[in-house]
């Protein structure tokens, strides 16, 4: 699995309020990795747009998933991510590395305009809110500062 975003650190108040309209938080993956001195290297490596082999040596991580599939809320959501805090929707934080092996899922064409203009909140609106897509997730290394566990 992967991503269509990374955020490298997320804090506990703003994973909660997502969580609160309409986000899912996904099961750990890459535990067996773990955090060492190769794994935060991959990492690294693919935030600064570097290509690496493939994401099997990536670190512990998690998912915040927002769809429009099983959300009671949907509007809710939408409003959510219109308005979320520029706490995590950052330039310097919200990322989308271009190397390759890193494998991130392809934002659907209005999401990938509204990217290019560093246009956040709009991207991930349309990402969530198109029907071709209907999905926007995350991957999370970091939960308040610290590597995820």
């Amino acid at each position: 699995m992967s991503g269509h975003l990374i955020l490298s650190n997320i804090s506990q108040a703003d994973l909660d309020n997502a969580r609160a309209h309409g986000g899912t938080w996904s099961p750990l993956q890459h535990g067996n990795i773990g955090w060492n001195a190769n794994s935060r290297a991959v990492l690294s490596r693919a935030l600064n747009n570097q290509d690496i082999p493939n994401r099997d040596g990536l670190p512990p991580h998690r998912y915040l998933i927002l769809q429009q599939a099983g959300n009671p809320n949907i509007e809710v959501t939408k409003k959510f991510l219109q308005e979320t805090r520029d706490s995590w929707v950052d330039p310097n934080r919200l990322r989308r590395p271009t190397g390759r092996g890193l494998g991130l899922r392809a934002l659907n064409a209005t999401a990938a305009g509204f990217w290019a203009q560093n246009k956040l909140h709009d991207c991930l609106v349309a990402q969530f809110w198109r029907p071709e897509s209907a999905t926007v997730t995350i991957e999370i290394y970091h939960l308040g500062g610290r590597e995820m566990t």
